[in-house]
């Protein structure tokens, strides 16, 4: 990145990895309650991919008494906190979030059943590499933002072009980005990094709910590139 795009970094308290639920459960207030969310366009996996920009996910769980409603066993009370703080009223497929502390301590994987779209209303994600902050120095290297309307994203393959992108968003029925920009790689790197930017902070969070951890399959290639996909400290390209 130019010295303009490098972000301000920010100290946050590291995350408990999941062996410490081992010594006593996890610590009161690491389970969040997420309500108004799209019963057909909504589902565990796209749960995961916008909370994990604030902390490790454990567990998500659907309830089935209170539709569009779902708990998120976090890794910890702060990742619990600052998904409250960034994700709380933020806009959804036309629906708005509110996001809690939910009064229950750990997420049981009770009543489950099969949501709108034919997945489960239950999935755990504790060994999930999607994770991103499994490690203290892995945790440091995530710059925790509000959403807005630029995405950044990486470790796309070097084949990777903005027509492929566009595509992307039209095979997945999300609104298409307005502007797209590539940074330059080192001689020795494997994958591709940039930013997009949508017309509205909305659209972007649709884009990285559904996009996020994506597989690109490489003609050839022997394992597909997971998209990362996060909210990026410029506010315009």
């Amino acid at each position: 990145m130019g010295s303009r795009d490098t972000p301000e970094l920010v100290s946050y308290p590291l995350p408990q990895t999941s062996s410490s639920y081992i010594h006593g459960g996890p610590p009161i207030g690491s389970v969040a309650m997420v309500s108004g969310l799209h019963q057909e366009k909504m589902n565990c996996s796209r749960v995961f991919n916008l909370f994990c920009l604030y902390g490790n996910i454990e567990k998500v769980k659907f309830m089935k008494t209170i539709p569009g409603t779902a708990l998120v066993e976090m890794g910890d009370e702060y990742a619990v906190e600052r998904a409250v703080t960034h994700l709380n009223n933020v806009k959804v497929f036309g629906k708005r979030l509110n996001v809690c502390v939910s009064k229950q301590h750990s997420v049981v994987p009770s009543q489950i059943f099969e949501l709108e779209d034919g997945t489960s209303s239950y999935k755990d994600f504790a060994m999930s590499k999607n994770n991103r902050f499994t490690s203290a120095g892995q945790a440091s290297k995530n710059i925790i933002q509000p959403p807005s309307c630029v995405l950044h994203y990486y470790n796309v393959p070097l084949c990777m072009e903005e027509s492929i992108f566009q595509k992307l968003c039209e095979d997945h029925q999300v609104p298409k980005f307005i502007k797209y920009k590539v940074f330059d790689a080192k001689p020795s790197s494997k994958t591709l990094s940039g930013l997009l930017e949508w017309e509205t902070k909305t659209e972007a969070v649709e884009a990285l709910t559904v996009l996020n951890h994506y597989q690109i399959r490489v003609p050839n290639g022997s394992n597909p590139y997971t998209l990362k996909l996060c909210f990026s400290t410029s506010s315009h390209l």
